[in-house]
């Protein structure tokens, strides 16, 4: 099973040029008093995280997530809990209470053992943003800051790398009521986040501790991030399977189908072209092989893995002897060439290097002395598996034209004849050459005759 994960805009081709607006974040609706920020999370545009930049009272403010301070149109003026939630900057745990909406609490300097103290320096920032697609990138948003010179609220920018400081917000106009008045704020994204996968946003609020606390603090809503759909620059994500052993059975082995195991992950084609090389069926010998994998998308954008895959062949080949052979040395020699038929041989994987133990040579023909030769037959497979058999090649004396008892028609009935006379006594077949009384059986008889006509010469 092919395994294929990809999270994408669905945007048609024609729309390539075009300004789009690709990550929005409301933060919800509800007012849900006293919600950290820390603990909302958006389907689309994941968690908010905090960081901490510089020292922090026990009483610190912190960052919220609630209606408390409600989301309202550009030139409105801020208002208390309604159903339009916000990000801002509310006091925790303070006298004040525990987020009164974009209102802060700040201490007073040289009585934090009265009243508590209220420094803050903390950045929330969000999840990554997939700019993968997109050029010429803007965020824009809704937001009211208050504070003095010395509390303040900045944009900050992440390009996958490192944090960079984006804006310093100009401080919102206060309403007649004394509440801040939300305003538009549109800025473009650094040339960086240009196709970048790993964009982030984060908005950094810090006040001392001077006591002089001036609301609203800091609250933002509709972030929208927008830029121009260009070309899709990002190869898919391959993920090979582990390297893999695989043992022949009874046929050499021919490649599988490792693409189907492979998990692919691309940013907008659902279904990349996958390509295996060496391609599925292909043969594959013995040892070690190298199978790499490619993925390509619908924009021509491709990666590569690889996996080592091998295989082992254990099995013997199966070889079989031929019948044993007789052969009759012509009268005066004690050699003869004798032709072996090859053995049988199969293999269940590659070519099979067969030799034998008479001559180290595939065919066993040849020229044999008299007697039996036990020749051993041995095939070795390419991976080095072995298997043996062995046939007997028996050459006897021709006693044809030959007097009675001259064994090795030599013209003289010697101790040489009687040698050849014992190693065939017990022989009983029709072809016995020392069956000399003619009874298929070499045996005392023939013993008894020879010794009669031990010591003569032939003719007699």
């Amino acid at each position: 099973m092919r395994f294929i994960l990809a999270f994408a805009l669905i945007l048609p081709v024609t729309a390539m040029g075009q300004f789009v607006s690709f990550w929005t974040e409301n933060f919800g609706f509800g007012c849900n008093t006293g919600a950290l920020a820390t603990d909302y999370y958006n389907f689309n545009t994941g968690s908010w995280t905090i960081t901490e930049m510089g020292p922090n009272a026990a009483t610190a403010n912190t960052w919220f997530i609630s209606a408390t301070e409600n989301g309202n149109s550009a030139g409105q003026c801020g208002t208390g809990c309604g159903s339009d939630a916000t990000l801002h900057v509310g006091a925790f745990n303070s006298f004040m209470g525990t987020d009164l909406g974009a209102a802060y609490f700040e201490g007073l300097d040289g009585f934090c053992d009265i009243v508590g103290c209220g420094a803050t320096d903390k950045r929330i920032e969000s999840g990554f943003v997939d700019c993968t697609i997109f050029v010429d990138n803007t965020i824009s948003f809704l937001y009211m800051e208050g504070g003095n010179a010395q509390d303040n609220a900045t944009l900050w920018y992440f390009d996958g790398t490192t944090w960079s400081l984006l804006s310093d917000l100009p401080k919102t106009p206060i309403c007649d009521n004394e509440q801040g008045q939300w305003m538009t704020y549109s800025i473009d994204l650094p040339s960086s986040s240009n196709n970048n996968p790993n964009v982030r946003i984060g908005f950094r609020w810090q006040n001392n501790d001077d006591g002089q606390a001036t609301d609203p603090s800091f609250a933002v809503d509709d972030i929208s991030i927008a830029g121009e759909l260009g070309e899709d620059a990002t190869p898919p994500v391959l993920t090979c399977p582990s390297d893999t052993i695989i043992y022949t059975e009874d046929y050499c082995y021919y490649l599988g189908d490792f693409e189907s195991l492979v998990e692919v992950v691309d940013n907008l084609d659902f279904f990349p072209a996958i390509v295996q090389t060496p391609i599925v069926a292909s043969y594959v010998p013995p040892g070690p092989l190298n199978i790499s994998i490619t993925a390509t998308d619908f924009s021509g954008n491709s990666s590569s893995c690889s996996l080592l895959l091998t295989v082992i062949d254990d099995d013997a080949p199966t070889i079989e002897c031929p019948s044993s052979v007789l052969a009759e040395a012509p009268p005066g020699n004690t050699a003869t060439e004798v032709f072996v038929d090859l053995p049988l041989v199969e293999d269940n994987c590659g070519d099979v290097t067969v030799t034998n133990s008479f001559n180290a040579s595939e065919s066993a023909s040849g020229a044999y002395p008299f007697g039996t030769t036990d020749v051993v037959y041995t095939a070795t497979d390419e991976s080095g598996n072995t298997a043996q058999c062995s046939v007997e090649v028996t050459v006897n004396q021709s006693v044809a034209n030959c007097c009675l008892g001259d064994l090795n028609c030599d013209g003289a009935i010697s101790v040489a004849d009687l040698l050849i006379l014992i190693s065939q006594f017990g022989c009983i077949v029709d072809g016995c050459f020392a069956d000399l009384d003619d009874d298929s059986i070499v045996g005392v008889t023939d013993l008894q005759l020879f010794n009669s006509i031990y010591g003569s010469n032939c003719p007699q």
